[in-house]
């Protein structure tokens, strides 16, 4: 679809009083500055959008002290070629409804425009339904000018620009990354919730994964560090000698009940206490464990209440920036306030009528300085109060600023900090609490003294027998012997607890190999994902760079942490320079290019309006009809065929 622009009539819009421009395909304006280059530019926007280069700009004439030239309608006409094969005349005209015009009583009531096409009136709503059978109005605008697209945010136009890729065939580019393929096509899910979940369940398992070691250490700390085996041949020389004693004394006397019960007693009692310190070393590891989770929470706490004070500190620096900025901007409003207040009545007298020189009578001349004078108060009035009103709004913000600083400063901080001091101090606690628990023995126990205090009374109720000094020496050895067994048999108890120690280790390094495997394939599913993105963009990338000559684009680019790509759209020219970076003739270049590309993409070809011309040393050619506005100083307006 191609429009071009065959004619165009202005009549009193802005400085142009009566002007009618026949346009070739490619044509240049030039002149000075504020001869009307910009003016054939926005006579085009407005007879077609109803809007002009600059917001809120006036069409109307205006005279040296910017007040508007009134009696006189404004229209702009042109006529368009659509496709070679047909011409469409469209036309705009704004006229002012007066009361009592020509008289001491006249007074502009409304103004109002009229739109037509090929010269039928027609409303905004079918005004603009006509010229959307032609071309989509937001297209139209945003083709007809190198500026335009680049104003728009970023992911408006990476959205324009990707549009442009067509359809892809997502689901045959994922087969080339399988565990993308089977979370998006097989099981259903989002890709977005897919990395979310995988990040997540990556972060929690490292987290687990970083508290193993200090269990580990925690077990080996509690590890009896002895030669059981050298322990155990003692044990058996000394069963072997008292056996052999015991053989001597069966010979020598009978067995004593009450010596038969302080054995069993004995015997009962060393039991007991090698089942005690096996319990006593399972709670002291259990506690351990509790105390590195609470440690591991008590972290993520201290640091969570550290990364809300940075927070608020920096929206505090921020608050601080602004409330500069806000005071800046007041004053600059109160300042143009005292300055339109100040602002005098400066009224010249014109004898004759501008229009048709008709020559003003006394009732003519006191009525249009009336209206002069009332004209100059109600617009002084009407800035006065938008300039008041525009400086309370900033004088709110102002307050609710300081409000902000005041409150960061006398409650938040020392709010934020007191919660910092009793979160270290709950951290350190937990510290000092484990090393208390790691540097407990058993042999310091309670558990052990109160064992102790049961062997002493199971001593004191061994019985006394007389016998025969050869027997007593027997005896008195085979105690000695039972004495050195007892010690023997309470160290070789510590080869259970080492064995529940190692079984504990074994299942650390077995869960630490299962949360390693987690990471390993949380990370290839991660990987997977952001290889497959990458793909999918950089298609993309080709796609939409086809349709350009001399840019291309870059739609994400890796973040700064290096974790992952952020979505951009940046125009980057042959030189490898993007767009807010190069000079003024490229971003001409840059900007036609851009224009030509899309639409060539969307095959729709409107006029392009290119302003700074003189910029360029060489512009790119392009296939749709070209206007170009070149300043060249010291000239007058004009307009030729290139």
């Amino acid at each position: 679809m191609k429009i071009e622009i065959k004619s165009m009539t202005l009549q009193n819009f802005k400085k142009i009083r009566s002007q009618e421009i026949t346009f070739s395909h490619n044509m240049v304006i030039s002149g000075a500055n504020k001869v009307g280059k910009s003016t054939i530019y926005d006579a085009y926007l407005w007879v077609i959008f109803g809007t002009t280069s600059k917001k809120n700009a006036t069409v109307q004439p205006l005279d040296i002290n910017n007040d508007v030239i009134h009696y006189n309608d404004t229209s702009v006409t042109i006529v368009l070629n659509y496709n070679d094969e047909r011409d469409v005349k469209i036309q705009r005209i704004l006229t002012e409804n007066w009361k009592d015009k020509g008289t001491t009583e006249e007074k502009l009531q409304s103004i109002k425009q009229t739109r037509l096409i090929n010269d039928v009136p027609l409303s905004q709503a079918s005004f603009n339904a006509k010229l959307e059978e032609l071309c989509p109005l937001n297209k139209w605008l945003v083709l007809s000018n190198i500026n335009i697209f680049m104003s728009y945010k970023v992911e408006d136009r990476r959205k324009m620009l990707m549009s442009l890729a067509g359809n892809i065939n997502e689901e045959e580019l994922m087969k080339t990354y399988p565990l993308v393929y089977k979370g998006v096509v097989t099981e259903k899910k989002e890709l977005s919730d897919m990395l979310k979940q995988q990040n997540t369940t990556k972060k929690k398992a490292e987290e687990e994964l970083g508290l193993i070691p200090e269990k580990i250490k925690a077990q080996e700390a509690l590890m009896i560090k002895v030669d059981f085996d050298i322990l155990k041949k003692q044990k058996e020389t000394l069963d072997i000698e008292i056996s052999t004693i015991d053989a001597t004394l069966e010979g020598t006397s009978k067995k004593d009940p009450a010596m038969e019960r302080y054995l069993q007693n004995l015997q009962e009692y060393n039991e007991k206490t090698v089942q005690a310190q096996k319990e006593w070393q399972d709670k002291k590891i259990k506690k351990i464990d509790d105390l590195t989770k609470e440690i591991s929470s008590a972290s993520t706490s201290l640091q969570n209440k550290k990364n809300q004070l940075n927070a608020n500190t920096e929206t505090y620096e921020n608050n601080k920036v602004m409330l500069a900025e806000s005071t800046i901007k007041f004053n600059n409003k109160i300042k143009e306030w005292k300055d339109v207040n100040e602002k005098e009545f400066n009224y010249q007298q014109t004898d004759v009528c501008p229009v048709c020189g008709r020559p003003y009578t006394d009732d003519m001349k006191a009525a249009e300085y009336d209206n002069a004078v009332a004209e100059f108060n109600k617009n002084k009035s009407d800035q006065l109060t938008s300039l008041q009103t525009e400086a309370s709004v900033i004088n709110q913000q102002i307050v609710v600023i300081r409000g902000n600083i005041n409150t960061f400063e006398k409650i938040t901080k020392a709010q934020y900090e007191k919660d910092i001091s009793n979160a270290q101090t709950a951290y350190d606690d937990l510290i000092k609490k484990r090393n208390d628990v790691q540097k407990l023995t058993w042999e310091l126990s309670q558990e052990k003294a109160t064992l102790d205090n049961e062997l002493s009374k199971i001593e004191a109720s061994k019985p006394v027998i007389k016998i025969d000094a050869s027997v007593e020496e027997s005896k008195q050895r085979k105690q000695t012997l039972l004495a050195q067994r007892d010690n023997l048999i309470t160290q070789i108890a510590g080869e259970e607890v080492n064995k529940h120690i190692d079984s504990e280790k074994k299942k650390l390094d077995k869960r630490s190999k299962e949360l390693a495997q987690t990471i390993a394939e949380c990370g290839e599913v991660i990987r997977q994902i952001k290889e497959y993105k990458k793909a999918k963009i950089t298609l993309v990338e080709e796609k939409v760079n086809s349709f350009f000559f001399f840019v291309r684009w870059k739609f994400y680019e890796q973040n700064k942490t290096n974790d992952d790509e952020k979505d951009v759209c940046k125009a980057i020219d042959v030189d490898g320079i993007d767009y807010d970076n190069t000079n003024d003739g490229t971003v001409i270049n840059i900007g036609v290019d851009i224009i030509n590309g899309i639409s060539r993409a969307l095959n729709i070809f409107v006029p392009l309006f290119v302003d700074r011309k003189e910029s360029a040393e060489y512009i790119v050619p392009v296939e749709q009809q070209t206007i170009f506005l070149q300043c060249v100083y010291g000239q007058p307006l004009e307009i030729k065929e290139i």
